[in-house]
């Protein structure tokens, strides 16, 4: 089986022909499928729908496009998740591509050109544990200097990352209706959750905001390269950056966990913390919630402090007292005890 077919998806609809006064899609392709069905479906129920496309076009298509949706084997979609995997995508980049499948394959179910789909029976890799990494508060030090000595765009977008902990789409797509100086609030309208979201302004993220030159009729806070768009990505410029600072294995989202490490540390509760980052479920927080070495020996600190207390009354060490001692594994009191 070939997986390097150059994807194409057409825009035209399927071909259909009637039997017995009954619609019938005739031998439709995934790509045709996917072109003139899932992702009109898509679009209407899936904020993500442009990632799906993404993943289709550049996944889906050299490996099934022009196949017939009848003619996938379960066999078949297993050799190609493990032919991905054997490229070097991440378990978790794969699962993410498997999924846009299944959802193809089930949409294709539910519209009756399948019986069942091919994805039945075939299992996501096994993902190992969450990486995690946050900047120590040197590395955090040395990026917000490079940071403010850049005069692009992207540097200032990378510093209101820092110092908001919100995620890199809400910081680039931002907009200067939703910027509330006299609240100290950046909104977001429309979050990760659905739901309206309103980051807290810190007095330098109110001071980077004022610095920025407003460019006139362009409703963003970053505009982009294409007229009437926002800042697409800043991956080229913070991977220059992030190299040039020895910090080649932090991602742009690590600014975040970033950002709830130092609240941790600092004492915040992770109530605070979870609405600083506008998480719905509290679970998900403790995900970014990583506690310095430095706290943690401070906490073990603590109760070797409470098991050594000095007794001030008598000016000298209290003694702790053993328990009754065991013989030969059974419970027996000390003579003295009698």
């Amino acid at each position: 089986m070939v997986f390097h077919r150059q994807p194409q998806l057409p825009t035209n609809p399927p071909p259909v022909r009637r039997r017995g006064g009954q619609r019938e899609t005739a031998a439709i392709t995934l790509d045709a499928f996917v072109a003139s069905l899932y992702l009109p479906h898509a679009r209407f129920r899936k904020r993500s729908w442009h990632v799906d496309e993404r993943i289709a076009r550049q996944y889906l298509s050299p490996a099934f496009g022009a196949c017939g949706l009848t003619g996938i084997s379960r066999r078949e979609v297993e050799a190609w998740l493990h032919h991905l995997a054997a490229q070097g995508l991440a378990p978790a980049t794969c699962n993410r591509i498997l999924a846009v499948l299944k959802s193809v394959c089930s949409l294709a179910v539910t519209r009756g050109i399948l019986g069942q789909s091919p994805c039945a029976g075939v299992f996501s890799l096994k993902v190992h544990a969450q990486r995690e990494r946050y900047i120590a508060p040197d590395e955090a030090g040395r990026l917000m200097r490079a940071l403010e000595e850049s005069p692009r765009p992207e540097a200032t977008a990378l510093r209101l990352l820092l110092l908001t902990g919100a995620r890199k789409s809400e910081i680039l797509t931002s907009r200067w209706e939703n910027v509330r100086l006299d609240q100290r609030l950046l909104t977001v309208p429309l979050s990760k959750s659905n739901k309206p979201r309103h980051i807290p302004l810190s007095d330098e993220a109110m001071a980077i905001i004022c610095s920025i030159r407003r460019e006139p009729d362009c409703p963003w806070l970053f505009p982009g390269h294409a007229p009437g768009k926002p800042l697409s990505d800043i991956y080229l410029f913070w991977n220059k950056l992030r190299r040039c600072l020895g910090l080649a294995d932090v991602r742009v989202h690590d600014l975040r966990h970033t950002f709830a490490s130092i609240l941790v540390n600092a004492g915040h509760s992770l109530y605070e913390v979870q609405k600083l980052l506008g998480h719905s479920d509290p679970r998900t927080t403790t995900r970014y919630a990583h506690l310095g070495q430095a706290s943690l020996v401070a906490a073990a600190q603590t109760v070797s402090a409470c098991l050594h207390q000095r007794d001030r009354r008598g000016g000298g060490e209290q003694s702790v007292s053993p328990p009754p001692e065991t013989y030969g594994g059974n419970d027996r009191a000390s003579p003295s005890a009698a």
